[in-house]
């Protein structure tokens, strides 16, 4: 069952207001039993031989208090476990949004994410749903069956014994079969993140099946899980149903136990026609919260399995983050002996790597693909935790750590265009305040100019305001590049990262996009990664990479002359360059 200190660790904090509202919860039990003994003493009056009307009156009238009462304890009840439960569910979202920003990208790159999604979407909505609609309910209810207990027992401790002797016998039984359904419910989890998974490969690799006839059935791996994912629900579905079954029906049993001894002890003369009416009334109000239990327990169990899956994600190891805010006036970057190995990869793509990104210099990296350009770049982001060694900022003799400086301060000096950029779903306005949020129109009017997607605008009725859907779905590949350099260009941080910032980009737009980045990366360190030599052939230092180690490195001419890599990459290029298709 789920366990409110568990709960309390997940949202990180005291869940303010909840011994209140269990407490109503209690006296709003105690409201609902009471009318059951007035009910008794009713009764004995009805079968008195001079029945006291105006003390049957006052009892009716007590029982209607009761209900007035109740009522403005439900609303009470119902809006405080309202706001304690989205209030919780705002705070473990905070509190894993903050988790997974400490995450290095690997986790990101998951091939299970998709369980991941589901505990962000999913599991929390199902915790969120224990306070808003099941914890009062099972607290209320426990309550209820504590008070009738209570008073059943005083009253007759034979009838409440034997109307309450099986439940002990239908809770060993629940407990017996839930390890049973729980195991069955925790691989139905399993598959229905497959399932997603199958299912989202399907939809984003549409185009692709399409265009080889591999629609429908002819995708046998989305089948094959849809099969095995329904077979299996069968199976869980199966499995759930014991414990709520096995308690049911022994619970049930104790009606029948009840009646037996309330039988016997009539014959024998026992016990009173009032007694008897009662135990029979209140049998059946004991009897049907006790199956409602049983139902809020098999609810419980999908919530346990959820906070479970939210505890491994707050579990998981973060990178450390330092805590420094130091003044940056110099941005000569520098790799000192830095060790990295990829997740899941045994060699490490670099080992003992010493580079220097020269201050207000443009340092360009080449290099075959898998030679670790990009990686570069995301370790001077704090992407990744380094093996061993050290990435520092600043000249020599008062350098700086950057893993010993807050993230968010870090990345305030860093503007970064990778090759893939996320477009949000919302105004063009808002995807560049992305960058700065307090920029006015006229600084997006001249970063959208430098970035030569006026036309674009010119074309957009709402200019500024117009929405460019999920990803950029409205946009071309070339405009979501410039929109994303755009971003830069708007942050204007003194380090500035390209990483094939170009790629996308038609003949007629490079060249424009080049000269005005040239204009605005002035008294800037540059780092520029490309794949295309001819865009970095002026950057002032150029380092060619192959296999996560240096190879060479200097200038454009330079490097030519030493007919090494980066010749060989260059005459390639230049001779792809001239290819043409012959009919």
């Amino acid at each position: 069952m789920l366990r409110i200190n568990t709960l309390k660790r997940l949202t990180g904090t005291s869940l303010k207001g909840l011994n209140r509202t269990v407490f109503l919860t209690v006296l709003d039990a105690f409201f609902a039993s009471a009318p059951y003994g007035f009910l008794y003493y009713i009764l004995l009056d009805m079968l008195a031989d001079k029945p006291d009307i105006q003390h049957q009156f006052l009892l009716v009238i007590g029982c209607a208090v009761m209900m007035i009462i109740r009522a403005l304890l439900a609303r009470v009840i119902h809006v405080n476990i309202s706001l304690i439960g989205f209030d919780a569910g705002k705070q473990i979202r905070q509190r894993l949004g903050d988790h997974l920003r400490k995450m290095p990208m690997g986790f990101f790159q998951r091939s299970d994410f998709g369980s991941v999604n589901n505990t962000l979407l999913k599991d929390i909505d199902m915790i969120e749903r224990i306070f808003t609609h099941l914890y009062a309910p099972i607290i209320a209810t426990g309550s209820v069956l504590c008070f009738f207990a209570l008073g059943l027992i005083a009253k007759d401790w034979r009838m409440g014994l034997a109307m309450m002797s099986t439940l002990p016998l239908a809770c060993f039984a629940y407990l017996l079969t839930r390890a049973y359904a729980r195991k069955w419910q925790s691989h139905m989890q399993h598959l229905m993140h497959q399932l997603n998974d199958a299912v989202m490969e399907y939809m984003n690799g549409l185009k692709e099946l399409k265009s080889h006839s591999m629609m429908g059935k002819a995708f046998s791996r989305l089948n094959d899980v849809l099969t095995s994912t329904r077979n299996q629900a069968l199976k869980a579905e199966k499995a759930a149903v014991w414990p709520v079954y096995s308690f049911n029906v022994l619970v049930e049993s104790g009606l029948i136990v009840l009646l037996v001894v309330l039988t016997w002890a009539w014959l024998e003369r026992t016990i009173a026609l009032p007694e008897v009416l009662l135990f029979l009334i209140a049998a059946v109000r004991f009897f049907r919260p006790l199956l409602n239990m049983s139902m809020f327990l098999a609810e419980l169990n999908y919530l346990d399995l959820a906070v479970n899956r939210v505890d491994e994600v707050l579990s998981l190891p973060t990178m450390p983050h330092g805590q420094g805010r130091p003044q940056i006036s110099n941005m000569a970057i520098t790799f000192n002996d830095v060790s990295f190995t990829y997740p899941g990869s045994k060699d490490p793509l670099f080992d003992s790597l010493n580079l220097t990104l020269p201050h207000n210099k443009v340092t360009a990296l080449v290099g075959p693909s898998g030679s670790g350009k990009s990686t570069i770049a995301s370790l001077i982001a704090r992407f990744w935790q380094l093996d061993s060694g050290l990435i520092s900022i600043g000249e020599q003799g008062s350098q700086v750590d950057i893993a010993s400086m807050q993230v968010e301060h870090w990345l305030q000096h860093v503007s970064i265009v990778f090759q893939l950029n996320y477009i949000f779903n919302d105004t063009l306005a808002n995807n560049l305040r992305v960058a700065k949020p307090g920029a006015t129109d006229d600084e997006l009017w001249r970063v959208i100019e430098l970035a030569k997607l006026k036309n674009l605008l010119s074309e957009m009725e709402k200019g500024l305001d117009t929405e460019i859907g999920a990803g950029g779905v409205h946009l071309s590949g070339g405009e979501k590049q410039r929109l994303s350099i755009a971003r830069a260009l708007l942050k204007d941080a003194p380090l500035v990262i390209l990483d094939e910032a170009t790629a996308s980009l038609d003949p007629e737009n490079e060249r424009d996009i080049q000269v005005a980045m040239q204009a605005l990366v002035q008294n800037k360190t540059v780092l520029v990664i490309a794949h295309k030599l001819s865009t970095v052939q002026y950057a002032d230092h150029i380092v060619v990479l192959d296999s996560g180690k240096i190879v060479e490195q200097g200038g454009h001419d330079t490097l030519l002359q030493n007919k090494l890599l980066y010749n060989e990459l260059w005459n390639l290029q230049q001779q792809a360059q001239s290819w043409h298709f012959i009919s």
